[in-house]
């Protein structure tokens, strides 16, 4: 019976770590299918120029671009378990707020602000092991 528990246990403690891997592999198959749509999407300007302002192509490039970015850090997260890659996802997706967002001049303070703490955080809080992989 101790066998059989300690199996089980090893089976529940190891599933996680393999759903993530399938979900980090969805997500990968994603990142390439909106990097392709990425691409497409940068070159259609010269054939949307008529009807589309260019201040607005960009903001939708930037916007798409982070989008992609993120997940990708997303994923990245997700396979590598380090307090640095958590720090990170946080960051690009404050950021994408600010490049690509039109806020009020307070939502854009509370933006800079938090990424300075996240910053701040990973600088003096963080230690050695923290950077490291869990295994």
């Amino acid at each position: 019976m101790n066998k059989k528990d300690t199996f089980f246990h090893k089976i529940i403690m190891k599933l996680p770590n393999y759903l993530e891997k399938i979900v980090a592999a969805i997500l990968l198959i994603g990142v390439i299918y909106g990097g392709f749509h990425l691409v497409l999407d940068a070159f259609s300007f010269t054939n949307n120029a008529a009807d589309i302002d260019a201040l607005e192509y960009i903001e939708k490039l930037l916007a798409s671009a982070f989008s992609v970015i993120i997940v990708i850090e997303f994923e990245r997260m997700l396979v590598k378990h380090s307090m640095n890659t958590i720090i990170e996802v946080l960051i690009f997706a404050i950021a994408r707020g600010l490049v690509a967002g039109h806020e009020e001049a307070i939502y854009v303070l509370i933006r800079v602000l938090a990424i300075a703490v996240l910053l701040f955080c990973r600088k003096y809080l963080f230690k050695e092991f923290d950077f490291e992989e869990e295994q």
